[in-house]
């Protein structure tokens, strides 16, 4: 059955019930509706029948007047944050180090499986847009991280756009939908960017070990090295459980086993120093130098050469008891 012919039958059927009414535009997007409606009715209909459960999912929308967005700020990552009604959770946006920023739905007295979240216009604005952001289809307890167009999504919120936010509990239990409006942003979002610019330029994930490959006779490091280590020492000053520094250096098989030893400690002995001129405290640092006895490939080939002429630096931490944060629930479900 084509549109044409679902047009006619809907307009038949809606005139039999107002004769009056004209078919203009707005009719027949009212019409349309009417029959989403009926349609539904009779889904449900058949669902009681064959015993099946449909559910859906009721939506909260949040009064202008109640709206409180809320910038929380931290070492190592920065929220715009709103608390959803009758404690239920939270929605906020979350920043982390090396400007990555995603949206998380925490429902921490509910499961979450899938949850997606929309780009809304106020309910002033016409035409009223509704479009599709991001959905999440990894989730653990009781987050759903959203990090597909969140940067353009904080963009059209500050801009006046709406939020909404909604959860599937089970395959066919939807759980609430929250309409979030962007009112009263203002203030609690430039803390949320000032915060964000005293970020470190690494999280811990990234600075916990870091490879820097050498070319063959290298001994200093380069620009593009120099960069990475600068990343690494702001991650390191922001972290006051950072125990040591171990900074090991590498070489191919290519010459003598004394050479390769000389080679490596040169090479760990300049990433060293750049690190402490870059603010690492001289005490954290401990310096290796192994040659060629520990291959990470092949020395067979000059791929594998290459691989092994490296300088890592591994962070190592003072056991921590903190709660686990939005970041490590980004982890876990990835």
């Amino acid at each position: 059955m084509d549109s044409n012919m679902i047009y006619g039958l809907v307009k038949k059927y809606y005139f039999s019930l107002s004769p009056k009414l004209t078919w203009s535009g707005e009719r027949k997007i009212h019409c349309l509706s009417f029959a989403v409606n009926r349609m539904y009715l009779l889904v449900l209909f058949i669902a009681a029948i064959f015993g099946i459960k449909v559910s859906q999912a009721a939506e909260v929308n949040i009064p202008m007047d109640l709206v409180d967005w809320q910038a929380v700020e931290g070492e190592f990552e920065c929220q715009l944050s709103h608390s959803l009604p009758n404690n239920m959770g939270k929605f906020y946006f979350h920043a982390e180090p090396n400007d990555q920023i995603s949206a998380v739905l925490h429902l921490p007295n509910k499961p979450i499986k899938r949850a997606q979240l929309f780009q809304l216009s106020p309910p002033w604005q016409t035409p009223t847009e509704h479009v599709a952001i991001d959905e999440a289809a990894k989730t653990a307890r009781g987050y759903a991280i959203f990090d597909v167009d969140i940067d353009q999504l904080l963009a059209a919120v500050t801009k006046g756009a709406w939020i909404r936010v909604s959860s599937m509990q089970d395959t066919h239990v939807y759980g609430d939908a929250y309409v979030l409006p962007s009112t009263r942003i203002e203030q609690a979002y430039v803390r949320f960017n000032e915060c964000r610019t005293e970020l470190p330029q690494m999280n811990y994930t990234q600075a916990r070990d870091v490879v820097l490959k050498f070319e063959f006779g290298q001994r200093v490091v380069s620009s593009e090295q120099r960069k990475t280590l600068q990343s690494l020492a702001s991650y390191i000053k922001a972290d006051d459980k950072v125990a040591r520094v171990l900074v090991d250096g590498h070489t191919d098989n290519v010459g003598s086993s004394i050479s390769n030893l000389q080679i490596s400690r040169v090479r760990a002995d300049d990433v060293a120093s750049v690190l402490n001129e870059l603010g690492t405290p001289e005490n954290l640092i401990e310096v290796r130098a192994h040659g060629a006895r520990y291959p990470v490939s092949s020395n067979e080939t000059e791929f594998g050469q290459a691989k092994n002429r490296r300088v890592t630096v591994r962070i190592v931490r003072q056991p921590s008891n903190q709660s686990a944060s939005s970041t490590d629930m980004k982890t876990e479900v990835q």
